[in-house]
């Protein structure tokens, strides 16, 4: 009978103390399934709620890390509320290989060392030899191999002389995986036979999955291949016995070493079987990371064959999946922080819980105190009010001071998110599509036509052209951001303005098959930075056309009165919401949106634009609709306008 069966039937004070007798073996027996129902068994104490939720949290750290945080944190809340010293260690020690899994390294080494000074204070020598793991992870991470391997035979030595089997067949497979990475081949091959004996007779499918997957890779590197095949195809079996809670570490890695034996013994309809399983396999279960080396793979084996639409098609999916990676790594350290916030808040509820037990140890002494001190405060309370109040207005004045520096300092950080956005997408994007197209070019040069190459380098230019466009931009705004931006101010004809931005975008409008109409009156002359100027016109009317689909038209016109000049830029294209429209000149609006054929932008230029109008003392109004276009007016006033 599963442990549903057992809950299903059981419903009185004998369950809750078998329970107690049995909970050390389930937590460390069941599937994450069960845990969590067991979990919402009413007749848990709130000792044993915690061995679970830290046992949950634990086997959930390398498949769901945001869930396993979770636990964690509720592992930690409670443990505070009981004043569980060893339930707290155990969630410091969770948090720490949830920090380095995502590479903050600070954070997980302050959680583990706090968990470490708890069992040792404690005496605590299975605690810990689990933080002692938690160490070898960490140090695994950052190639730190000799570290590595100290802090695993540290726990591997501990449980061995505790005597706890299933922490003996972890502690000895990270021991022996260890030493395969330091390419210590014959110690690796020792413990991971002996790992692989006591996970097998415990029936630890998950960690005996990782064992073979070190055993297999510990043959290929002897050559000795179907000893390896072996362990790999055994992987295979315990993942789909095991289904959704299988290693999925090993069972990716054990699919493609498949694919390259099977590459190496000529058997390329074998390698592509492997191949397309592993692809099912990650999409299956979101394994993205490991589908990116999927995809690689996949490319080379097209190229190959000279299969050039399945190459392009991997190439795209490779870099795209790339993005996504980056996106969903940016909410996952998102949703980390706002976590690491409510683990600070429960830190300080600790601390707080120790200052409050000090607090009610010194309460009867100080009682009295407190009455004089009482009768003291009344006696000086009309003289405090009238300094109250003059203090309240101070404090009114200075917290709308505070208001307009929060505001500001809102501005000021959503100005760096955007830089570092920019930089981290915009500019990081096409360079990584560049260093993909030089791989392809180096590695398979010879399997490629001239015109394929031809193409390449055509795209390669308009990659950088966009790159360094972008790069100018960047520039030119951080100098408006850091006040050094120089304006050189002169007499300007706007009709020289206009006639060589037209020029220039006369063939990209034609090209796109759109037209360009301009209209100046007269000549018109101002004060300002030509320059700056020059760069507003060539955005505006670069963001028409790019937003105009074929056949559509965009107008510049200008005019100009005694008191102002006008620079109107309308178009026939997609238009903008209300909503769009509003936070179109600010730094916090979503990323750029992509024109009518695709052409991409960070959003950037538009700000850039509405710094640079009224750093010459312009203004500029926006009025659009919907798929029926838009209409931008920039007015210079009089004080700008020469005769």
């Amino acid at each position: 009978m599963n442990i549903f069966g057992f809950l299903t039937g059981i419903r009185s004070r004998k369950f809750i103390f078998l329970l107690i007798l049995l909970i050390g073996t389930i937590v460390r027996s069941q599937t994450v399934k069960e845990l969590e129902y067991l979990l919402t068994q009413p007749e848990l104490t709130s000792k044993e709620k915690i061995e679970i939720l830290y046992t949950l949290s634990r086997e959930l750290t390398y498949v769901d890390n945001l869930k396993s945080l979770k636990y964690a944190e509720k592992a930690l809340q409670l443990s505070i509320e009981l004043k569980d010293e060893t339930g707290i260690a155990y969630s410091y020690r969770i948090l720490s290989s949830i920090y380095a899994i995502n590479d903050n390294y600070f954070m997980s080494t302050e959680y583990i060392h706090k968990a470490i000074d708890i069992f040792e204070k404690n005496s605590n020598k299975e605690g810990l030899a689990n933080c002692y793991i938690s160490m070898g992870h960490i140090y695994r991470i950052l190639n730190n191999r000799l570290q590595e391997i100290n802090y695993h035979k540290k726990s591997f030595e501990i449980f061995k002389d505790l005597g706890i089997t299933e922490r003996i067949g972890v502690s000895a497979h990270n021991l022996g995986e260890s030493y395969y990475n330091n390419k210590d081949l014959a110690e690796a091959e020792n413990l991971t036979r002996y790992a692989i004996k006591i996970n097998d007779s415990i029936r630890n499918l998950p960690v005996l999955s990782s064992c073979f997957k070190v055993m297999g890779l510990i043959k290929v590197n002897d050559d000795q291949i179907d000893s390896a095949k072996h362990y790999f195809k055994s992987i295979l079996k315990i993942s789909e016995e095991l289904g959704k809670n299988s290693q999925k570490v090993a069972t990716v890695e054990a699919m493609l070493q498949l694919a390259q034996i099977a590459k190496n013994e000529g058997d390329s309809s074998l390698q592509y079987s492997y191949l397309e399983s592993t692809e099912a396999y990650c999409n299956k279960f979101h394994l993205n990371q490991p589908l990116l080396r999927v995809y690689k793979d996949l490319q080379a084996f097209y190229l190959e064959r000279s299969n050039l639409e399945k190459v392009n098609y991997y190439f795209n999916a490779h870099n795209e999946l790339s993005e996504s990676i980056k996106r969903i790594q940016l909410e996952d350290r998102n949703r980390l922080t706002q976590s690491m916030a409510s683990i600070h808040t429960l830190n300080r509820t600790t601390q707080a819980l120790e200052k409050e037990n000090a607090a009610q140890a010194s309460t009867i002494v100080y009682r009295n105190i407190s009455i004089i001190i009482i009768l003291l405060f009344l006696i000086g309370f009309f003289l405090v009010l009238r300094k109250l109040k003059r203090i309240n207005k101070e404090l009114t004045e200075q917290n709308e001071t505070i208001q307009t520096q929060k505001e500001e300092l809102q501005e000021l950080n959503a100005t760096k998110n955007k830089f570092f956005s920019i930089v981290a997408h915009d500019l990081r994007s096409p360079l990584t599509s560049l260093k993909s197209f030089i791989t392809v070019l180096v590695d398979h040069l010879d399997l490629l036509s001239k015109e394929e190459i031809l193409n390449m380098g055509k795209q390669l230019s308009s990659s950088v052209d966009n790159t360094l466009k972008m790069t100018d931009n960047l520039i030119i705004w951080a100098k408006c951001q850091m006040n050094v931006l120089e304006d050189r101010t002169e007499l300007i004809s706007f009709k020289e303005i206009i006639d060589e931005v037209t020029e220039i975008f006369m063939v990209i409008a034609s090209n796109k098959g759109v037209a360009l109409e301009t209209s100046v009156i007269g000549n018109p002359k101002f004060m300002g930075d030509k320059n700056q100027i020059e760069f507003v016109v060539r955005n505006l009317i670069n963001n028409a056309i790019k937003f105009t689909p074929k056949n559509g038209i965009v107008k510049l016109s200008v005019t100009h009165t005694f008191k102002e000049i006008k620079i109107i830029i309308s178009d026939t294209g997609i238009g903008m919401t209300p909503e769009f429209r509003k936070q179109l000149f600010s730094v916090q609006k979503p990323k750029g949106r992509n024109g009518t054929n695709g052409e991409k932008g960070s959003g950037l230029g538009l700000v850039l634009s509405s710094e640079l109008i009224k750093r010459n003392h312009g203004d500029i109004h926006v009025d659009s609709v919907e798929d029926r276009g838009t209409t931008i007016t920039v007015t210079f006033s009089e004080n700008q306008k020469v005769a």
